[in-house]
């Protein structure tokens, strides 16, 4: 097992109508299929992927919308503690973050893959900033598997050791009885 890994995977999204005033349609990942994982070698995972049309429109016809991007999903030695905590959570989860292409006028992309992470630390950073949309799929299958290993082989939780006060010595080099420049017979 490495300490750094990507683990490269194909994430599939639809473009779905919906009926409201304000919005024209939403995004939702179907899946996200797993290939294979690497060495990172200190190479860090390329984000900013755009979702590309699955299939091409022809004639003027309306397409599925169904887009697809190949992303790399990054697994680093030092986040094995929030990647335990996922696993441990009610519902560990793949967390992917889409975010709106604006003002790309040469792109057919409307929308890209910022990252994917299973920390939910980092997630939180993206969910403070409110702009980007940040799906939860279940953590399951060869990924879920390949976590357990990784946090397995990297999560060494610190043991608590109760902190012990020697009370003779506090008591000796600790002056009680409020202000010292003013004297007070006990």
């Amino acid at each position: 097992m490495e300490k750094h890994i990507l683990y490269g995977a194909t994430v599939i999204c639809e473009k779905q109508p919906v009926d409201n005033p304000w919005i024209e349609h939403r995004w939702v990942i179907n899946d996200l299929l797993p290939k294979k994982w690497v060495k990172g070698n200190g190479v860090a995972p390329a984000g900013y992927v755009p979702l590309l049309p699955l299939h091409v429109e022809k004639d003027n016809e309306e397409s599925n919308n169904l887009y697809i991007a190949d992303v790399l999903i990054d697994l680093h030695h030092a986040e094995a503690e929030a990647y335990a905590e996922n696993l441990q959570s009610s519902s560990p989860a793949i967390y992917i973050v889409l975010r709106p292409i604006i003002d790309d006028d040469e792109s057919e992309a409307e929308m890209m893959v910022v990252e994917i992470s299973l920390s939910p630390y980092t997630i939180q950073d993206y969910e403070d900033c409110g702009e980007d949309i940040i799906v939860k799929l279940p953590l399951v299958g060869p990924v879920a598997n390949l976590v357990q290993e990784f946090v397995n082989t990297y999560f060494k939780p610190e043991k608590f050791v109760k902190r012990k006060r020697d009370k003779a010595k506090l008591d000796d080099q600790e002056n009680r009885g409020g202000d010292q420049r003013i004297r007070r017979n006990f």
